[in-house]
């Protein structure tokens, strides 16, 4: 049975993330890489909710009973698998795993641009978000 509750909370926490995100992206590369405040908002935001991401995917996976699964792109190919993502998406965002991976283990070597450049995908989250909840719907049919 899958655990709505908990995965609505994280889907609410997720449109917040991205609500921030995007007023962080609405600056300028100039005025963004100037503040720390603002840099580490950013990269908070995104690994939040890349694990947000993960998290859902991890529980809707193990409910499933899904456990070949060594590592956290494997949790969105999972996703597409199993169909609750659609499989393209999920190939285009399994990249998200290792820039989580990126924003946690290698802090001190963080391209801002990168980080920067990230944020031209935030629909990314939207989409998850969107793919989720018709994931929920379909499964109270």
């Amino acid at each position: 049975m899958v655990d709505e509750v908990t995965i609505r909370k994280r889907l609410v926490e997720l449109r917040k993330n991205v609500g921030v995100l995007r007023r962080l992206r609405s600056l300028k590369f100039e005025e963004f890489s100037s503040s720390a405040e603002k840099i580490w908002s950013c990269e908070h935001g995104l690994q939040i909710s890349i694990q947000i991401i993960l998290d859902i995917g991890n529980q809707l996976l193990a409910e499933r009973e899904e456990n070949d699964i060594s590592d956290y792109a494997d949790v969105i190919a999972g996703l597409g698998a199993a169909g609750i993502l659609p499989k393209d998406f999920s190939q285009k965002i399994k990249q998200m795993a290792g820039f989580r991976n990126i924003l946690v283990h290698e802090y001190t070597e963080i391209d801002l641009k990168e980080v920067y450049r990230v944020q031209e995908n935030l629909s990314d989250f939207e989409t998850f978000g969107k793919c989720i909840e018709a994931y929920l719907a379909a499964d109270k049919s």
